[in-house]
């Protein structure tokens, strides 16, 4: 969707909450004593997300306190003196003070600039330097030193991210010149030349995307461009950790308009810089050379597939909560972010559907393995859990649309059919459900098959409900291992597993039935399995 974003006045006055008054009357009141003693003076304030969000008028737990001429972790055991030195400690400094004790410190690369985090009257605290970066080619790290606030406010993803508290002054201050104005027209910049910007950072590119999908805001024409820039995109899949790649993704994915995250990736090309064999690229290629044209071309394929998500799924969606049965299905998975994540996930690797590929060349033997495994695991460093919920939906996508079919024109298909055959996807298939009609309709090419397809779903999904099949995933066999073997008086083997399949498929179709039924039954067919 196009962003809607109506010019807002902002106005440059914060108001703290009562944790955030607290956090800078004790700040305000260390720097005073500190600064009668010192000098340069200590200048505190805070930035980033913070200062964005409460001018916005949201809260935000998460704050950073740049400080102008000493470490973070330097202030914050300066800060433990003062408090301990005081002549009464409050219960809240009592606990304060011994909090900052457990500050866990985070060394860039230089020593002198650490970090510290804490929590001060429940909020995350994180002291840090203002600072200067200087980037080499082959990194996203880059050389640390101390900065100006001008510098620190230029090195930043964009200008309205670039705003600081200043907390002795409680003003704003936009060193940029451009961060208030850019927030009240809901539009993303970035502070410097935004392709050196992105080559010292390509993760800025995907940072943009998130925030503009958040807030739907707009990216400004010249930064969105040099998005799209070749440059730009080799970097993000050469300097980026795959794991902050997913990181980005992830954030993008379960916030409120994820469909315009994709729009702006499609825009800028950037699909195949994010969704790739990460750090095994080298070796499929290497151990896959027939087929390298098959790749490219299934790349290919789901760029323009993207294509079809961004045009036609707010379309699709909107089908959907016309159908009473198949709306339910799709909001429980729009409310649960796991649920949304994996759905996205999967139709965005769909066209990746059965290739196979060697990808350990450490290994005698050699495994097969899904593409759209690889991608999930290598591409965005996702969990094991993640990609086989996947990998599994995706790569059974046709084999799922042929049995729904078959469900429909078939009278006499029986219930434990239909019940294994949903037990597969575990607590799953309901997302299984709904990949599958969003799947089909974005490859159908004829507009009156829409009605089709979901009348189709929409029958299979009450087919399941009618069946009493709706949590078939939690159903074991009416009879266990122990008790069968003594029933029969034979001892545990691998006809156990013949008979305990044989036993559910039995209960299935004969839910009505008891225990002692069951076991006659499988005492008849019992010389199939021995």
């Amino acid at each position: 969707m196009t962003p809607i974003f109506f010019h807002r006045d902002i106005s440059t006055d914060i108001n703290l909450n009562p944790a955030e008054a607290k956090i800078r009357g004790l700040l305000v009141d260390f720097c005073d004593q500190y600064n009668a003693k010192h000098d340069p003076p200590l200048v505190l304030r805070i930035t980033g997300g913070w200062v964005r969000d409460k001018l916005l008028g949201n809260e935000s737990n998460d704050i950073d306190i740049a400080i102008d001429h000493l470490s973070g972790e330097k202030f914050a055991s300066l800060l433990v003196d003062y408090i301990n030195s005081k002549p009464k400690i409050t219960e809240d400094e009592r606990i304060l003070s011994n909090s900052i004790h457990k500050i866990e410190k985070n060394p860039e690369k230089s020593k002198h600039l650490e970090t510290c985090t804490t929590k001060l009257y429940g909020l995350d605290i994180d002291f840090v330097n203002l600072r200067n970066e200087e980037y080499t080619e082959e990194s996203r790290i880059p050389i640390i030193k101390y900065g100006t606030p001008e510098e620190d406010a230029l090195r930043r993803d964009a200008t309205l991210n670039a705003l600081f508290y200043n907390l002795q002054t409680q003003k704003v201050e936009d060193f940029t010149q451009r961060g208030l104005e850019d927030l009240a027209n809901g539009l993303l910049r970035t502070p410097l030349s935004p392709k050196k910007t992105f080559l010292d950072d390509p993760l800025r590119c995907l940072r943009l995307i998130r925030f503009a999908s958040r807030f739907n805001f707009s990216i400004e024409q010249e930064t969105l461009d040099a998005m799209s820039q070749e440059e730009i995109r080799h970097a993000l899949h050469r300097k980026i950790s795959r794991e902050r790649v997913g990181v980005e993704i992830e954030k993008m994915l379960a916030g409120p308009n994820p469909d315009y995250g994709l729009k702006l990736i499609y825009q800028t090309q950037l699909y195949s810089s994010i969704f790739n064999f990460g750090d095994v690229t080298d070796v499929v290629m290497d151990m896959n050379k027939d087929k390298h044209v098959l790749i490219r071309e299934i790349s290919q394929r789901n760029q323009e597939f993207l294509k079809k998500i961004v045009t036609e799924f707010p379309l699709l969606i909107e089908l959907i909560q016309k159908h009473e049965d198949l709306n339910e299905e799709w909001e429980i998975i729009n409310k649960d972010k796991f649920l949304k994540k994996i759905l996205y996930l999967s139709l965005l690797i769909t066209e990746w559907e059965g290739l196979q590929l060697l990808a350990n060349p450490k290994k005698k033997i050699k495994k097969m393995l899904y593409a759209s495994e690889l991608i999930i695991k290598e591409g965005v460093k996702y969990s094991t859990k993640e990609s086989d919920i996947i990998s599994g939906i995706v790569n059974s996508s046709e084999s799922f649309k042929s049995f729904v079919n078959l469900v429909l024109t078939n009278s006499s298909i029986k219930r434990s059919e239909i019940g294994l055959f949903i037990k597969n996807y575990n607590e799953y298939w309901r997302l299984a459900v709904i990949f599958n009609l969003l799947s089909s309709c974005l490859k159908n090419n004829n507009e009156q098959n829409l009605d089709v397809i979901f009348k189709n779903y929409e029958s299979f999904l009450d087919t399941i409900v009618e069946l009493d099949l709706s949590h078939v995933y939690t159903i074991k066999p009416l009879i266990d291992g122990k008790t069968l073997s003594h029933e029969l008086n034979i001892k545990p083997g691998p006809w156990m597993k013949k008979a305990q399949d044989a036993i559910l498929i039995w209960q299935l179709d004969n839910s009505d039935k008891s225990k002692e039924e069951c076991l006659d039954y499988i005492k008849k067919i019992l010389p199939e399995f021995i």
